[in-house]
């Protein structure tokens, strides 16, 4: 049925980004807050013509009554947007693919009412005292919405509940708005995929009109609804990475860490390159205040008590013109440290240091390793180590980075394994070894590069910096004994 596969998509769609590796309660479908209207968001709605009220059979009206006196219970959503805990093994928390959800709509579905689109205003007419009116619409994706009741005649005095169907016809009241006269009235809030009611009464109402309608901007990031601090979308104990996007300028994201042991906590804002960073402003929270961390500073608090709780959030830049599209990634959790790390080459008559400074020496094949934990020792699991080679400087200033990644795991160790592939050497040495007990001269050509070890997650950990950016790297392209 269309709606209850709609929220199990969302939910499969939330599985796959938040795959738990904690017991939590089954979430619950939030709930909307009254609101005002936004001018942007009225002048959105297409027109949608004048329909007639279509009265309610008194068997429909008694079950929308019990349901919003809570005394027809509706099973528990599984799709609700909310706070949901990430698997540590999994660094980066990831934007479901809504455009998934419109799958949804091909299935089969039968309303309790008429079905309305979404953003279009409708207006009714001839409306009475006592008249209970219901449509039904539905979000093929999570959206932000706003419902709407709106240019009530004079003397009239109209209320508007929205409802949730799971698609068995177990209704699920989500809010009311009931102002008093003939006062306009909202709803606001996020909602997952499904299928929805409005029900509006004439407290009193005589040959009425008035409008309704839907706003819906499904332009929404996986943390919604985290638009305040009490609503902050809390992040699990690991260096979470997460990708988000501010859906309109009145948009703000809050998110929460908290430091269980008393480990040191890091906080970046980045855009991937985009060069859409100045869209945002990145600020955390300071005890009193909310304090802006400037464009790709890193910020990090040391010295925590255990349970101490980092707040920051991400804001609309009113200086820039905002695009709802571009995606912002955050860092916040447990600063990294690195302990070990080993780049090694395989076997080659070494280059001695008095010819030439290589650290590193290889011919065909890099193995490396690297282990991370935070600052009390806990091993740091589901980061993103990188190492980055450059077997071949070009004489320019620039770096031709081959990025290679692994995943830490249980005990934070991630390891892997390089291919160089052949060269032919821009440098000709010789030189004598006698490793194998007699001494030989050997002829080796040779390239000149560079590696480091950076972390996907989180800035300025790692091997190689702004002072001594690389660790220098030999590719060995051939050798031979020579007289």
């Amino acid at each position: 049925m269309k709606s209850k596969k709609a929220f199990m998509l969302g939910a499969a769609m939330a599985a796959s980004c938040f795959v738990s590796a904690f017991a939590l309660a089954e979430p619950t479908l939030p709930k909307l807050s009254t609101g005002t209207l936004k001018q942007a968001v009225e002048k959105a709605l297409n027109p949608g013509g004048t329909l007639q009220a279509l009265p309610v059979s008194d068997a429909l009206k008694q079950k929308f009554n019990a349901a919003k006196a809570g005394k027809a219970k509706a099973p528990a959503s599984k799709a609700a947007v909310s706070n949901m805990a990430v698997d540590t093994a999994v660094g980066e928390l990831k934007k479901p693919d809504q455009a998934q959800g419109q799958e949804a709509a091909v299935a089969a579905f039968t309303p309790l009412f008429p079905t309305l689109d979404i953003n279009t205003l409708y207006t009714l007419t001839g409306v009475e005292t006592g008249a209970q009116i219901a449509y039904h619409f539905n979000l093929p994706k999570n959206a932000r919405i706003q419902v709407q009741l709106l240019n009530q005649s004079a003397g009239t005095d109209m209320s508007l509940t929205l409802f949730h169907d799971d698609g068995q016809g177990n209704l699920t009241p989500l809010g009311t708005s009931d102002n008093s006269g003939n006062a306009d009235e909202y709803l606001d809030g996020v909602l997952p995929a499904g299928d929805y009611y409005w029900f509006m009464v004439a407290n009193t109402a005589s040959n009425a009109q008035f409008s309704f309608g839907v706003a819906v901007n499904s332009n929404i990031d996986a943390f919604e609804p985290n638009d305040t601090a009490q609503t902050a979308f809390a992040l699990p104990d690991a260096m979470n990475q997460v990708r988000g996007n501010l859906d309109s300028v009145n948009d703000v994201d809050y998110f929460d860490f908290t430091s269980l042991r008393g480990q040191g906590v890091g906080i970046y804002l980045t855009d991937e390159g985009a060069d859409t960073r100045n869209q945002w402003i990145f600020e955390r929270f300071d005890g009193s205040n909310w304090v802006v961390i400037q464009p790709e500073n890193t910020s990090i608090y040391s010295n925590l008590t255990p349970g101490y709780t980092v707040k920051v959030r991400v804001r609309a830049n009113p200086g820039v013109a905002l695009n709802p599209q571009a995606q912002y990634t955050l860092s916040l959790g447990s600063l990294p440290r690195l302990n070990q790390n080993n780049v090694n080459g395989d076997n080659v008559v070494r280059i001695p240091s008095s010819i030439f400074q290589l650290a590193t020496q290889a011919a065909r094949s890099l193995s490396w390793s690297t282990q991370w934990s935070d600052s009390t020792g806990e091993p740091l699991r589901g980061v993103t180590p990188v190492l980055k080679v450059d077997k071949h400087y070009d004489g320019s200033i620039n770096y031709n980075w081959v990025n290679y990644e692994a995943k830490t795991g249980i005990t934070g160790a991630a390891s892997g394994n390089v291919d160089l592939g052949t060269c032919s050497g821009d440098y000709r040495v010789v030189y004598p070894d006698s490793a194998s007990g007699q001494t030989y001269n050997w002829e080796t050509w040779f390239n000149e590069g560079g590696w480091r070890i950076e972390l996907k997650e989180f800035p300025g950990v790692g091997v190689g910096g702004n002072i001594v950016r690389t660790v220098s790297l030999g590719h060995i392209c051939s050798q031979r004994i020579v007289r």
